[in-house]
């Protein structure tokens, strides 16, 4: 019985899309990303180690754009949009203690995404989706440090590694991960073939490995949850039928 019911879901899915043309597009899409890293203070300093001191993490804005193509079928009111795109990603940690030391990291990551979307148009133009995608990280060592350390104690006779030997060892400790994610997404396609969009994604497995070392870095789930706001462009496929 359950195999029959599964069956009937089937044919009366393909049914459903087979009826009506298809509408196949292509077209480049951008615009601009807010992304933060999780937990990411727990990973620099541990919890209880010093005290006096704030560690605040900071989502970074960046640039994303790509190239889709979508799969619309009017009749059943969905689509399924491909993906392949750029990102930039990162986050802010700025340190600041009783004694006024003062560093800044910042962990920027870039990104090629490759996912897929269904989405539903409940009106004319009108669209929300949902997909799962992967981030390849290419730039897994893109981590930069700043301080005031040789401002603040270089006469003091205490001695502070400088900023170069400090984002070294940083680069060295940590390496960005690939990572899955989920989008959520809405937004609506004019009929003159420009459409714009939100999205929210959500990371659902770790983004960033601590490799072993000798400065209490600690490894954690390091999830990246972002929203972007994007503008895209479309062209029509002709009598394509093998799509």
């Amino acid at each position: 019985m359950k195999k029959l019911i599964l069956l009937l879901l089937l044919v009366s899915t393909k049914s459903l899309l087979a009826q009506g043309d298809r509408e196949i597009t292509y077209g480049i899409f951008g615009g601009g990303i807010f992304s933060k890293m999780s937990n990411l203070p727990d990973a620099i300093v541990p919890k209880g180690l010093y005290e006096n001191y704030t560690l605040k993490d900071e989502g970074k804005f960046g640039g994303t754009g790509g190239f889709f193509i979508n799969w619309k079928y009017p009749y059943a009111k969905v689509a399924i949009q491909t993906e392949i795109s750029y990102s930039g990603q990162g986050t802010d940690l700025n340190y600041e203690d009783a004694k006024g030391l003062k560093y800044k990291m910042t962990f920027g990551y870039s990104y090629i995404n490759v996912g897929a979307q269904f989405k539903f148009y409940p009106t004319e133009g009108f669209y929300i989706g949902a997909g799962p995608y992967v981030g390849f990280n290419i730039a897994s060592d893109n981590i930069k440090y700043t301080s005031n350390a040789q401002e603040i104690f270089g006469n003091s006779g205490v001695y502070f590694e400088p900023d170069a030997n400090v984002q070294k060892v940083l680069k060295e400790s940590f390496t960005g991960k690939n990572y899955f994610y989920g989008v959520l997404s809405a937004g609506y396609e004019f009929s003159s073939n420009f459409s714009v969009g939100a999205r929210y994604s959500l990371g659902l497995t770790d983004a960033l490995m601590t490799e072993e070392n000798g400065h209490r870095y600690s490894e954690n789930k390091n999830k990246i949850n972002s929203i972007s706001l994007i503008i895209g462009y479309s062209f029509d496929f002709d009598d394509l039928g093998n799509f």
